[in-house]
């Protein structure tokens, strides 16, 4: 989504991880690369990201809905990225 938000092509930012970048080297590469954006716009999309979600979605609802329900999370509350961290939390857990 933020590929596509800057209009960054992936296969450069995936040699930049593949070569072991870091998040703020992938940041910096970002900020210099694709469609400027101001503070503002920067904002309000990462706003609307942190509060999207699946539930509900014809498509990916029904996915989405058992993966949040198998970390004991209520689909109908959690967001995109709360279920990544629970998921990453639970499959990297050491």
């Amino acid at each position: 989504m933020l590929l596509d938000w800057k209009g960054v092509e992936y296969a450069e930012v995936r040699k930049k991880l593949e070569a072991g970048a870091t998040d703020e080297e992938i940041a910096r590469y970002l900020d210099a690369h694709g469609t400027k954006k101001t503070a503002t716009e920067i904002k309000a999309w990462s706003d609307s990201v942190e509060k999207a979600t699946m539930h509900g979605n014809p498509e990916k609802g029904e996915y989405f809905d058992g993966a949040c329900r198998k970390l004991g999370l209520d689909p109908a509350k959690t967001s995109v990225f709360e279920w990544l961290e629970a998921d990453d939390r639970a499959s990297f857990t050491k």
